[in-house]
């Protein structure tokens, strides 16, 4: 669940795609499912009915993470980008990334930090061009299964953890993502 404006963005696996809550009506009553999006420059149909994880950035732009579809097709299993400030119950479809499966990630500025999981990376994705996003660079992490990322204040460390059992958490020095370095890691 992530919060832009009044309202509520919600994402589940269980083939619901995107609930929208408007919280300006308590009551509970005020929401839509949206799955189904028009792609902008060639009119093709682009759904989703499930996802893993979502954010929203400070411009109101939601990346919905392991996007993927009950009926096959595009997505499968990326990051889709959509625009919630123009029309907050009526997104706009911008792009997507799906090079490979996004489990989670963030996005700070125009880079995407992602998570995929099954490939053990860290992704720097630069999301400036949604219709054409491209990847900046990568780097395994400790126990080959990136589970999440966050930058730091200063975009110069992305913290990540791997979904294993005894895996560590990693700090990742970014200044250069074309050769990103884990510099440290720490066990619980």
């Amino acid at each position: 669940v992530k919060t832009w404006g009044n309202y509520a963005y919600v994402t589940t696996e269980a083939d619901a795609g995107l609930l929208i809550v408007d919280l300006t009506d308590m009551t509970g009553g005020t929401y839509w499912h949206v799955s189904s999006f028009s792609h902008p420059t060639n009119g093709s149909s682009v759904e989703f009915t499930a996802a893993h994880n979502l954010y929203i950035d400070e411009n109101g732009i939601c990346y919905i993470f392991g996007a993927s579809s009950a009926t096959g097709g595009s997505p499968s299993d990326g990051a889709i980008f959509l625009d919630v400030a123009a029309n907050a119950t009526a997104p706009h479809y911008l792009g997507e990334w799906d090079t490979h499966y996004i489990h989670d990630g963030m996005v700070r500025g125009d880079t995407l930090w992602g998570s995929a999981v099954y490939a053990g990376m860290l992704l720097a994705i630069d999301v400036s061009n949604k219709a054409n996003p491209s990847l900046l660079g990568s780097v395994s992490t400790p126990n080959n299964f990136t589970h999440n990322a966050w930058v730091s204040d200063d975009g110069s460390t992305v913290f990540t953890t791997d979904e294993v059992s005894g895996a560590y958490i990693a700090a990742v020095d970014v200044s250069d993502v074309s050769d990103m370095t884990v510099i440290d890691q720490i066990q619980s």
